[in-house]
Parts: structure tokens; C-alpha cells; sequence
């Protein structure tokens, strides 16, 4: 009896110093990781101020490639929410949701999932370096306890998750960017707008990478263009267009295009309709000499565009969700504004293809007395939501 009595006073005791340890424990959780990056803070912050592109840097993923994600609220911003469910105890149920933003500074998140604690929150700090050329992310967890004392015990295990969680995603975020084009867009006006299709005529060329080749090139297109226009009786219903193929080392391979008044028209006494390319398998084939099939006007070339004559090919042009952005100045500063909205398309999770009829383009909205140097533009990147 002395034996039991012994046993539950100890019990009691132990119960006792649990209860008096618990209590001192601290009722609030905390941790930090940080990770250095090289990418401009702008990239940064539109990277985490959205959940567009979660499930490709989030650590979820790589402990469960079942774990489904679900996009709820704004796309951007405060508002912005995600949802996942996961078989995997580790991953569970859960969801964040971005509650402030402060631009290229600070987000702060809603955390709701099977971590301890109550009031969970994540604070992500940009922390740019004194030389601008590299950027801290400072990414911290806070979690309230209260009371509950097997919560502030819970607690002690912080630093492996949600810990561990953070700093796999803080890694993966890191790696991502470095595939991002290393270009500031901040100060670079970016839209996304919806793009009607219009009928344009067009001819392939290419040049040197010099503004005097490119612009030789483009005139030699424009005025085998206007020479079929002229013929079929047709009217420009829009800026000549620059579309690009491939932005090489040395050459610059590009289409000019210029939209008309009409899908219908006549020429040569044949009747044509401008419609979306459609390109066939034979069509890309050569015939047994390996010489390229001879194209008569009205059929239809490698890439499905209609020929109409000598080069010029006809298409209805892309329609869609585009970002776009207006630019005055010289034209040798096209590629960059190219590659920022690639940059931002990247950042904010939109999917584009460089080919056929969602490549890059440019129009010319210079007024026509425009000095060289001040030409105005507008350049486009189809992309998909």
C-alpha cells in the first residue's frame, strides 16, 4: 500500500512540475530564416506577393507531388489565398492568405494548418544590401500559445517545422528566380489587356543586330507589303507591327506585319480569306530531291499562314490576354523592354510561348514628324492566365 502511495505522489509531483515548467515556458513562438538572393527586390516581392506560382517553389510539393493546390481571392496582393490538401501527415490540410503588402519592403500571411499554436502568421522582410546588388529575404513564423501548456511544450520543436518548411521554401524561391531574366522592370509601366484578332499582312526577314540593318530590312518588307495592299485595294487599320522570331547573337530574325481593313479581299482575280494559321504535316515536308515545295498563292506555307505572294503571307493575329507596355525613345532599347516583360510574366506567374502566333511584337505609334531617337512603341507578350 506504501508502495502505490509512494508511486502517486510521484505521479502528483512530476504533474506538478510539468504544470509549473509549462507555465514558465514562453507563450509566444517564433523563428527566422533568411536566404541572400541576387535578383532585383521588385522580382522579389512579386514573386511572394502572389500565389500564382506556389506550387512550384512551395516545399509541399517535394513531400507530396499528389498535394492538390487551389487559388482562391485576388491573384495579387492582400487577399490573395491558397488552399492545398495532402494524404501526407507532414503536409495535411491548410491554407495561406496574404494580409498586407507593402510594396517591395514587406507581406505578411494568414497561416491556418496543423502547426501548433494560434494566430499564425508569416512576416516575409526584403532587406536590400548597402551595394544593391544582392537582397536579403527574411521569412519569420509567429505563433501565440496562451495558455495551453502542451502548445508551449509543442513549441520547443519549432525549429523543425515549421522551420524546416520555411527554409526549403525560402530555397526553392531562391532558385526559381535565378532562372528569372536578372532585369529591373520597377519602373516600367506593365499591363495585362486583352487583345482583339485582326487580319494583317506580313513578310519574314531577318538583319544584322544594328538599327540601320533592322530598319533597311523593314522597309524592304513595308514596301513589298503596301505593293500587294495597293493591288488588292486594301487600307492599313493599324501601326506596322514588328514581330520577333529569334533575338540572336548577331542576326535579328523578325516579321513586319501590317494589319488591314479586311479578312476578304481579291487579287490577281483570286479570291482570298484571311483566317488562323493552319498548318498541315505535308506542308512541312520537302519533296524527294529535298527542294522546298513551290508556293502558289492560296496555299498555305511551313507555318500555315496564307500565301498571298512573292513574301507576303497573310494570318489572323493573335487574340488573347497580352501584357503590354508603351516606350518612347530608340528602338535599340526594345530588348530590353522585351525581356522585362518576360521578367514580369515570370514574376507573376503567366505562361507564355515565344512561337507562332504568341511571339513578341512590337507597333510603331511614333507620330510621323517623331525625331529618331523619341519614336513611341508598344510591345506586347501574349501570355495565359
Amino acid at each position: 500500500m506504501i508502495r502505490i502511495f509512494e508511486v502517486l505522489v510521484s505521479l502528483v509531483i512530476v504533474l506538478v512540475l510539468a504544470v509549473l515548467i509549462g507555465v514558465l515556458l514562453p507563450s509566444h513562438g517564433h523563428v527566422t530564416r533568411v536566404v541572400e538572393v541576387s535578383s532585383p527586390v521588385r522580382q522579389v516581392y512579386d514573386t511572394l506577393n502572389t500565389f500564382r506560382r506556389f506550387p512550384q517553389w512551395s516545399a509541399f510539393r517535394g513531400l507530396d507531388p499528389q498535394t492538390q493546390f487551389k487559388l482562391e481571392g485576388n491573384d495579387f496582393g492582400q487577399g490573395a489565398k491558397v488552399a492545398w490538401t495532402s494524404s501526407n501527415a507532414r503536409v495535411g490540410n491548410g491554407a495561406y492568405e496574404i494580409t498586407k503588402s507593402d510594396q517591395d519592403s514587406k507581406i505578411e500571411m494568414a497561416v491556418d494548418n496543423h502547426w501548433t499554436g494560434q494566430n499564425k502568421r508569416f512576416t516575409i522582410e526584403l532587406e536590400p544590401s548597402a551595394n544593391g546588388k544582392t537582397l536579403k529575404v527574411h521569412w519569420a513564423f509567429d505563433a501565440d500559445y496562451g495558455w495551453d501548456l502542451m502548445a508551449r511544450y509543442a513549441g520547443l520543436y519549432i525549429y523543425g517545422d515549421p522551420a524546416q518548411t520555411i527554409q526549403s521554401d525560402l530555397n526553392n524561391v531562391a532558385a526559381m528566380l535565378a532562372g528569372f531574366p536578372n532585369t529591373d522592370y520597377k519602373d516600367q509601366p506593365i499591363e495585362l489587356a486583352d487583345v482583339a484578332s485582326r487580319p494583317v499582312l506580313m513578310v519574314a526577314t531577318k538583319a544584322k543586330r544594328s538599327l540601320d540593318d533592322v530598319a533597311e530590312a523593314t522597309d524592304t518588307a513595308v514596301a513589298e507589303i503596301e505593293a500587294i495592299m495597293k493591288k488588292a485595294e486594301l487600307t492599313a487599320a493599324g501601326p506596322v507591327m514588328t514581330i520577333t522570331t529569334n533575338w540572336g547573337d548577331e542576326d535579328y530574325a523578325f516579321s513586319i506585319a501590317i494589319p488591314v481593313d479586311k479578312a476578304t479581299f481579291t487579287l490577281d482575280k483570286k479570291d482570298f480569306t484571311i483566317d488562323a494559321p493552319a498548318p498541315k504535316p505535308s506542308d512541312t515536308e520537302s519533296d524527294e530531291g529535298g527542294e522546298a515545295p513551290v508556293l502558289n498563292p492560296g496555299d498555305r506555307d511551313e507555318h500555315g499562314l496564307l500565301v498571298v505572294g512573292g513574301n507576303v503571307r497573310a494570318a489572323q493575329w493573335y487574340q488573347g490576354k497580352a501584357l503590354v507596355s508603351e516606350y518612347t525613345g530608340s528602338p535599340a532599347s526594345l530588348p530590353l523592354y522585351r525581356l522585362n516583360l518576360k521578367a514580369y510574366a515570370e514574376t507573376h506567374g503567366y505562361r507564355y510561348a515565344e512561337s507562332g502566333l504568341t511571339r513578341f511584337w512590337d507597333e510603331n505609334i511614333s507620330a510621323p514628324d517623331a525625331p529618331a531617337g523619341e519614336e513611341s512603341f508598344k510591345v506586347y507578350l501574349p501570355v495565359q492566365q
